[in-house]
């Protein structure tokens, strides 16, 4: 079922992130340039200039160094912990594979979670809803694990519409069995935000980051615009909006 949360928070997020963003300056100003010809012109340019700077791969690096606030870690330093918390990221319809595919944020994410999980020995829990409707990306993730890495489930959560929600049920289902100490993975950008939700239900956590920003090459291709990193600078505004979100919500 659809949620009205997600919706909502979608349609904030359409107003306040790419392509609306920079949009919305060139339009006023194309509205503007006939009668108010200074104002009109500025606001076109300002308008181009953030198209571009959102588009190129420097911001991106400049914008993950806010939220990327974790360092790796290595499959020992899971020796403390009971369990390995794995956060969906989306979904996307596979038909090659015959139903539901990870996207690719989601794969990225089960695949250092399995390559914890072989190294470790640590149960895993998969955690996601299905916030748009369709199949939870629960049991997609579970699937995935189970078919490609040969990683069993332990725990499966696939009610949660948010990362919040995430939190609160895999918290409930990891106390039921005795589990308080979890590595948590996703995206570096990612826990910067969904950390604090762990930590708010009683558990210990140990950040496990992973799909990090980062750019090989000739340090002039960071200034060339690129697709990709149009995506990932969406990506990360959307994170500090989500951070400045529940920073003003501090029961949440």
């Amino acid at each position: 079922m659809f949620s009205q949360t997600v919706f909502w928070h979608s349609l904030l997020g359409a107003l306040l992130l790419p392509p609306v963003l920079n949009l919305l300056p060139i339009v006023a100003g194309g509205m503007l340039i006939r009668r108010w010809q200074h104002v009109g012109r500025l606001l076109l340019a300002f308008g181009v200039a953030l198209t571009y700077l959102l588009s190129i791969p420097q911001t991106a690096v400049w914008l993950a160094q806010g939220v990327e606030r974790y360092p790796p870690i290595r499959p020992a330093d899971l020796s403390a912990v009971d369990a390995i918390v794995v956060l969906g990221g989306g979904k996307r319809a596979g038909p090659e594979f015959g139903g539901n595919a990870p996207s690719g944020d989601t794969l990225a994410r089960l695949r250092y979670a399995a390559y914890l999980a072989r190294h470790s020995g640590k149960p895993v829990l998969a955690t996601g809803g299905a916030p748009l409707g369709g199949e939870p990306e629960g049991a997609v993730m579970a699937r995935a694990l189970r078919d490609d890495y040969g990683i069993r489930a332990r725990w499966v959560e696939d009610k949660s519409d948010t990362t919040l929600d995430n939190a609160r049920l895999s918290a409930a289902m990891l106390k039921a069995d005795g589990a308080t100490r979890v590595a948590l993975v996703s995206q570096g950008w990612h826990l910067a935000r969904a950390v604090p939700f762990f930590q708010r239900q009683g558990l210990q956590v140990l950040p496990a980051p992973t799909g990090f920003i980062r750019y090989e090459g000739p340090a002039f291709r960071r200034y060339l615009p690129s697709g990709k990193a149009m995506e990932e600078c969406y990506a990360l505004l959307r994170e500090y909006i989500g951070l400045l979100y529940y920073r003003m919500r501090p029961g949440a």
